[in-house]
């Protein structure tokens, strides 16, 4: 016969047993139970170093921005994708605006690539094509205007990721164009003319990226079928157009 302690127990489902238990137990939420699976146990050694988590956290982000809009990308968001806590995340990264920036970053170096060391004995007109070859990130094929759009929308409120995005996107470029100008004009391969390497280096980035603004401008246009082969056409047009005029006479 059950007694009445007994009974009471059963009746209010505190039954270790009882589906209403167990419900109560494992209806943890999903915040807290982020943070408890990436809070280190007592006696135990941290499972992943900082630089790793980092690099986790920049991967999730990365994946966000190929499937959201920016504005929708919120540090709470990135931390479910990365499967840690926000308080992980803000160990990391003091801010959302920090976070982001960071990630263009690694964008950047990612699509833009400096020389590799054998790539400088080749002749300029090469070094400059491999310099302003657009690397595939195919996350983000079918949504590049998109992002940018994005970042030129919040660059009023967090002029950190707008100067982030361009620094080390269309900036890294310059900045490898310019060390490559440079060592061409000590070798007497070309003349700038009166035009600082730095100014060189934009003229031609322009001519070969085009204008952008264009394009956000003009989203519905139609656009040709091998975007690949139309960049690498306009590249090899534009690299040889700037070399023609830059030529010693």
């Amino acid at each position: 016969m059950e007694t009445g302690k007994f009974c009471k127990a059963r009746k209010l489902g505190t039954d270790r047993f009882s589906p209403a238990f167990e419900h109560r137990r494992c209806a943890v939420p999903e915040d807290k139970a982020v943070e408890n699976e990436c809070r280190p146990r007592r006696g135990r050694p941290v499972q992943i170093d900082a630089p790793t988590r980092e690099a986790m956290v920049l991967d999730a982000v990365g994946e966000l921005l190929g499937q959201c809009r920016l504005e929708d990308i919120s540090m709470a968001a990135i931390a479910r994708k990365a499967g840690m806590s926000k308080r992980t995340l803000y160990t990391l990264f003091g801010s959302r605006e920090e976070l982001l920036g960071a990630t263009f970053a690694r964008i950047g170096r990612t699509i833009f690539r400096p020389l590799a060391p054998q790539d400088h004995a080749l002749p300029l007109s090469e070094r400059l094509r491999k310099l302003l070859t657009v690397n595939a990130m195919p996350q983000f094929e079918q949504a590049p205007l998109e992002l940018l759009r994005a970042v030129v929308a919040e660059a009023p409120l967090f002029p950190g990721i707008a100067e982030q995005f361009d620094s080390e996107g269309r900036g890294s470029v310059i900045t490898y164009i310019t060390a490559e100008l440079i060592v061409a004009v000590d070798n007497k391969e070309i003349v700038l003319h009166g035009m600082e390497p730095g100014q060189a280096a934009e003229l031609l980035c322009d001519m070969v990226m085009g204008n952008a603004l264009h394009h956000l401008l003009t989203p519905g246009a139609e656009r040709a079928n091998d975007l690949y082969e139309e960049k690498r056409q306009r590249r090899d047009r534009a690299v040889e157009i700037f070399l023609n005029g830059m030529r010693p006479r």
